[in-house]
């Protein structure tokens, strides 16, 4: 008997091992079109081609080197977002060039001025997602500034990677004058997408991440539309006809939630008619909604033929497009402008950590680097600051697929170097290499960290010619840059990172006590507004598990130990929005005492999460019938807290089976 459950507990860590490896491997889906491709290869390798014919590598090396922060910054979505990222993506690059080359050849004081001047960026990063991005350029390109010696005179430098920052953003934003809107109508487009994946998935086990996916898609393009609108010089016929394709969304999603709800698995028709309403919004390809609707009623899917049948004007644009389309969408949501965001801005105790862990890591880099006497010693501070952006995903995680990326990067280097005698083969790899960067930094830290470090190396290797070996030392640089961050920036914290994922579960509990609590009051824009925030907390929760899953055990157990929680969310969010989205016309909402006991036991349940105690015994019900399906999932999730398979308190998780574990 103890031999056959100490057997069990060994199957249990393998196939625990082999989870957590594969959570390292993992490849994020990441499709590219080839034009994006295309302006990466130009960006990186029109600047090298002309260094290479005009005998001024050098020179191209720099403007190269601006030209990758526009590579990397681009995120895309619409034309005035993306200006808005890479430009500020940019001018951080040619900002930390320029304030490196300042502090350059100081010894102590340089690496004291560069630490400062990091810790400034790295909290100014926590901003939103646009300073994150500007502001780890900003610090990678303080440190090659002030790391880098050029015979060029001192102001050059940093007026070239400035310009190589905007010859990749005007490659970037080329297609805006060719055709404005494309991302929206691709936007819009997705929607219709996933609205079809979703008819599809109804009566099957994918149905969840179909209509999250949908949610997901929805709210993107409703932020878009509503975001060009709020942007627009003036009425714009083509976005009032978007517009009104987005409004057709409503009751073709409307279908899909109460079709998903009988569960019967749909013809195919449905999906298909979904995907041809698609390619009619993003290719202006014929449409034909009297066909579509014949075929779906012929197919048995009444539901879907009516809301065809509903949508068909808005699909079909009757009449000269309406400027007034939008009216019946909600407002958008001005941006916060930054001096405002700047004089408000007050850092919690999260961010204090983070920089104090960063500072840590920084200090210990160049006492490591000046003791070993590494050469080139600023690539252990500057992979230091790359992989420690917390940003971009687990800490611990690109810290190993740095090294493993690295191994790969590190010989393309070398062997480019033996090989190269003219600068060609440089110039056609770089060129090749920054064509895979836009496909590589959304499949997998690792594959990106194995494409970007040849391009900087070769690039660099024009201001500082170097051999072979020296490329290999940069594995050397890899490895302890990867060591100072685990020693002393992840593992002595590594409770706190476990301490996070409880607070992510509790603050989407709390963001969906606060939907059930007003969503039956509210008006329909303001109910969009509630709904959007809600399954946006628990979608940051489902990063914040799938990031766990790749830490070591104290964390990704936990990690591991919070997905069928995170399914009873999911279903109660689908439960909350399925029934006040359903609440027939006139009807009045439920008695608001009724929610408000509801909202409550969710707020309970997330206080029992944060201080480690156990979650309401008392079952949850209610006799109101619009919510018995609200109550029902809430129920469901007071009894995985209270189950065998969890137990609330930190420390004393046990893995659920494996039928729990995430999609």
């Amino acid at each position: 008997m103890p031999h056959s459950a100490a057997s069990r507990e060994n199957r249990r860590a393998r196939a625990s091992n082999m989870r957590w490896l594969m959570s390292l491997a993992h490849m994020e889906p990441s499709p590219v079109s080839r034009w994006v491709a295309l302006r990466a290869a130009l960006a990186i390798g029109l600047p090298t081609a002309a260094g290479l014919a005009l005998d001024q590598s050098a020179a191209a090396a720099l403007v190269a080197l601006g030209a990758l922060p526009a590579i990397t910054g681009d995120n895309g979505g619409p034309y005035r977002n993306r200006a808005l990222s890479i430009g500020s993506t940019v001018f951080g690059g040619a900002l930390g060039y320029f304030l490196g080359t300042l502090l350059s050849g100081h010894g102590l004081l340089t690496a004291a001025g560069m630490t400062l001047l990091v810790l400034a960026a790295s909290l100014v990063g926590t901003f939103n997602n646009i300073a994150a991005v500007a502001t780890l350029q900003f610090a990678t390109y303080v440190i090659v500034g002030a790391s880098l010696t050029s015979p060029l005179p001192p102001w050059l430098p940093p007026a070239l990677v400035g310009a190589g920052g905007l010859f990749g953003l005007a490659l970037t934003l080329l297609g805006w004058v060719v055709n404005p809107i494309a991302p929206e109508r691709a936007a819009v487009a997705l929607a219709y997408r996933k609205l079809a994946a979703m008819f599809a998935a109804i009566g099957t086990s994918r149905i969840m991440t179909a209509r999250r996916d949908m949610e997901a898609a929805m709210a993107g393009a409703y932020d878009t539309v509503l975001v060009a609108r709020r942007r627009a010089a003036g009425p714009s016929p083509r976005l009032a006809r978007l517009a009104a394709q987005l409004q057709a969304c409503t009751p073709l999603s409307d279908a899909a939630l109460a079709l998903a709800r009988a569960g019967r698995v749909l013809p195919p028709e449905c999906a298909r008619a979904m995907n041809r309403l698609a390619d009619h919004v993003e290719n202006a390809t014929p449409l034909a909604p009297g066909d579509d609707i014949a075929a779906v009623r012929q197919a048995g899917a009444t539901a879907l033929a009516d809301a065809l049948e509903q949508a068909r004007p808005l699909l079909e644009g009757s009449g000269p497009a309406r400027p007034d389309a939008f009216p019946a969408l909600p407002p958008a949501r001005p941006r916060t402008p930054w001096r405002v965001l700047a004089r408000t801005y007050r850092p919690g105790p999260t961010t204090l950590r983070y920089l104090t862990r960063l500072g840590l890591c920084l200090i210990v880099a160049e006492a490591v680097a000046r003791t070993l006497a590494l050469p080139r010693s600023y690539w252990v501070p500057l992979i230091v600051v790359v992989v420690f952006k917390p940003n971009f995903g687990s800490v611990f995680a690109r810290a190993l697929q740095s090294c493993a990326g690295s191994v790969v990067g590190v010989a393309i280097s070398a062997t480019v170097l033996a090989l190269d005698r003219s600068g060609v083969v440089s110039l056609l790899t770089v060129t090749a290499l920054a064509a895979l960067l836009p496909w590589s930094i959304r499949r997998n830290y690792g594959l990106f960290s194995a494409i970007l470090l040849p391009i900087l190396m070769l690039l660099i290797g024009a201001l500082q010619p170097g051999s072979w070996p020296i490329a290999l030392a940069r594995l050397e640089d890899v490895a302890v840059a990867a060591a100072i961050v685990l020693a002393v920036g992840y593992l002595p914290w590594m409770r706190i990172e476990r301490h996070n994922l409880d607070q992510a579960v509790a603050t989407a509990m709390d963001t969906l006590a606060a939907y059930l609590n007003t969503v039956f009051q509210a008006d329909s824009a303001a109910r969009h507004d509630l709904r959007t925030q809600a399954y946006a907390r628990l979608s940051d929760l489902r990063i914040a598990l799938q990031r766990g899953l790749s830490e070591p055990r104290l964390v990704s157990r936990r990690a591991l130990a919070w997905w069928p929680v995170e399914v009873a969310l999911e279903r109660v969010a689908n439960a909350v929005s399925d029934s006040a989205w359903s609440l027939p016309a006139g009807q009045p909402p439920p008695d608001p005492a009724a929610v408000a006991r509801l909202a409550e036991t969710l707020q309970a349940m997330a206080r029992a999460v944060i201080q480690g105690m156990a979650v309401p015994a008392a079952p949850v019900t209610t006799d109101t019938p619009a919510l018995r399906e609200a109550a029902s999932a809430i129920e469901a999730l007071r009894a995985t807290l209270a189950g065998p398979g969890f137990a609330a308190e930190p420390g004393r998780v046990r893995p659920p089976s494996p039928t729990t574990q995430p999609d």
